[in-house]
């Protein structure tokens, strides 16, 4: 054993747990489809006017509690955590360890202490014999299988743990030549240093700290936001982070009695929405839709629609992006997976790289805006219980725009650089046709659940159930779902579920957090005697989400933002949905614009060849079309929202 191995025995442990959490996730994951495919039979009993299945919104809040709970063990024994890593090449080495370590022991008391008070939650509602209002069912039961499988997830992240501090403990450079910046090492050893005085006086004294908070509120959210994101771009988890510090700052304002009590309340309140399948159900149904090839399907289409023209493959791509990402909901995912078809293509058709990498990445910011796969709006919509639906059907306006702006950008771009792309191809008699029989699962499935949703068919879950489940009959039919096939949907989406659930139980106290300490108040008093106009202050908030969203990824700006400057953007007049679309807009733009953009480098790892720069020239473009797009949605609201006010 060498100096910076784990002893064998732990490093047995980690893999056994890894192998014996997967099968839980996968009974959760499956229990949802199940669940799916029942809801779909009730929707189609209700519409033939058949006697349904009674208070189905119970049995889905009540199933889907339990399995989410399921796929966080699994998520934890895999290492599926979001960082902020931005700053990662200078935390390298020993500091690089050190920091793994640390973030997986705030990880480990985040889950330890959800399960424990969610326990005592559950015992609470046991003492009541608090039921369900229409079947009457024990809500008790539910919530102890919730607690008991987040308590296995703690008990995973433990070994996880300890295995990380043994790392860092045994560390050996030989190993691991990289150093940390000394940079780097000077700010985490004063972050060090700061954190254990604040620890110190916090013990000594706990009742003074908390006075001393509730009579400088401002300084003490100050000194609380300043913690939260030395930790975020010191590579701690964000779930953790936003956990730890909704909590201990709670608590500094009302004890940590109530604060652990609003923790459970607010999570088990969360997983028993109605709407909590919602996202995992669209999750599942883009899965089922990449193992479909439906995403080639959908691009082929748009080659022969527009093909024709000069830069078809580009038109293509934008089209193939938009089509692929209403089943994703990842702008990531689908600049990924739409690239791995289209690049090679364009590459073999003399396109210039600029403009082939460009269109990809600007294209994959489609994948969050057209509906009805939209991740970062279900997850807009779960904090601040807005309705997805009108969210989805005000988002059609907005998509539409962007796609004819990119268009636009294609044609501009092909004019004023000729060579950039070749002279176009004629398409063939027939291929037309042929196209529009390959993409009919495809339209049928997204009419289904757009048409359910507009028409007042569906509610939100039923019309994510609708989705899933018609994604794995297409990919059924199609003789897709292999057992490996099968395996691989049921591990990504315990992943996915895994993540986002994780980050939004974080959101559930960091939001109860800013509640107590009264920040929003305080911004929205504070915004009040500037005496700007609205317009101005909204200004500002986009520039500051054009900054946050090329540092990270749409679901950690949203989670992190939407407690703070909701409220002051409604209190500005502004609507509740529309901000919705537009924070997504604005998040999805900062994907692709300079100094970061994390759109250009998943390009940038998919060519390593291509220099950086190449990207950025390709891709700036379609960051001007974007930022005309979004003055365009700002003084004319009525892009976004009239086509919500006409939904049944």
């Amino acid at each position: 054993m060498t100096v910076n191995e784990t002893p064998p025995v732990l490093v047995r442990l980690e893999r056994w747990l890894t192998r014996a959490t997967q099968p839980i996730a996968f009974i959760g994951v499956l229990g949802m489809l199940i669940v799916s495919g029942i809801t779909v039979v009730d929707v189609l009993l209700r519409w033939l006017g058949v006697p349904r299945v009674s208070a189905m919104n119970e049995i889905v809040a009540m199933t889907f509690a339990v399995a989410v709970s399921a796929c966080v063990p699994a998520g934890l024994a895999g290492g599926v955590n979001l960082k902020i890593d931005i700053f990662a090449r200078w935390f390298a080495g020993r500091l690089a360890a050190w920091l793994d370590a640390f973030g997986a022991l705030l990880l480990f008391a985040f889950f330890a202490v959800l399960a424990w008070r969610l326990g005592v939650h559950a015992q609470s509602l046991a003492s009541r014999h608090s039921t369900t209002i229409l079947m009457a069912w024990p809500q008790a039961p539910f919530m102890y299988a919730a607690a008991a499988l987040l308590g296995a997830g703690a008990l995973v992240q433990a070994v996880v743990t300890l295995n990380a501090f043994i790392r860092a403990v045994r560390f050996d450079k030989i190993a691991s030549p990289a150093k940390a910046s000394t940079a780097a090492v000077i700010m985490v050893s004063l972050s060090g240093v700061a954190l254990l005085a604040v620890i110190g006086f916090a013990i000594a004294d706990f009742s003074m700290v908390s006075t001393w908070t509730r009579s400088n509120v401002g300084p003490a959210v100050a000194i609380a936001f300043v913690f939260m994101w030395m930790f975020m771009f010191g590579l701690v988890p964000l779930a953790a982070v936003m956990g730890v510090v909704g909590v201990v700052g709670s608590a500094l304002f009302i004890g940590f009695e109530p604060s652990f009590s609003a923790f459970a309340t607010e999570v088990a309140g969360f997983l028993t929405n109605s709407q909590v399948a919602t996202l995992p159900l669209f999750l599942m149904m883009g899965s089922f839709a990449a193992i479909a090839d439906l995403s080639d399907d959908l691009y082929h289409l748009a080659n022969v629609l527009v093909g024709r023209f000069r830069g078809g493959l580009a038109l293509a791509t934008i089209g193939g992006c938009a089509g692929f990402g209403a089943l994703t909901g990842s702008s990531m995912a689908t600049a990924a997976t739409i690239g791995r078809v289209a690049l090679p293509e364009m590459d073999a058709r003399g396109y210039s790289p600029a403009l082939s990498t460009g269109c990809c990445a600007a294209g994959g910011t489609l994948g969050a805006l057209v509906p009805p796969g939209s991740g970062p709006l279900v997850v807009f919509a779960l904090l601040t219980e807005a309705s997805v639906g009108q969210l989805f059907i005000a988002s059609v306006g907005p998509a539409v725009v962007a796609i004819v702006f990119y268009f636009i950008t294609v044609m501009l771009y092909v004019r004023i650089a000729p060579s950039s792309a070749p002279v176009a191809e004629k398409a063939q008699s027939g291929d037309l046709l042929a196209a529009l029989r390959r993409c009919t699962a495809v339209g049928l499935l997204f009419f289904a659940v757009m048409g359910g949703l507009y028409f007042g068919v569906f509610t939100d879950s039923e019309s994510a159930a609708v989705g899933c489940f018609g994604a794995f009959l297409v990919a059924l039919y199609r003789g897709k779902l292999r057992r490996a096939t099968f395996l691989a949907v049921m591990s990504e989406t315990t992943a996915t579920t895994a993540l986002i659930y994780g980050l939004i139980f974080g959101a559930q106290v960091f939001s109860f957090f800013v509640g107590v300490s009264a920040l929003t108040e305080s911004a929205i008093a504070w915004v009040s005697s500037l005496g700007w106009a609205p317009i101005a202050v909204m200004a500002l908030l986009l520039v500051m989400y054009l900054v946050l969203g090329s540092l990270m990824e749409s679901f950690a700006v949203m989670v992190i933002t939407v407690p703070i400057v909701t409220p002051l953007v409604l209190k500005l007049g502004y609507d509740v949905v529309w901000w919705g679309v537009i924070m997504l807009c604005v998040v999805e733009t900062g994907l692709i614009h300079p100094p970061f953009g994390l759109n250009v480098f998943v390009l940038k790892s998919m060519l390593p060849k291509v220099p950086l720069w190449t990207i950025y020239k390709g891709v700036l473009p379609f960051v001007a079309a974007d930022l005309v797009k979004l003055v365009l949605l700002v003084l004319f609201p009525v892009i976004t929202l009239w086509l919500p006010s006409t939904m049944k």
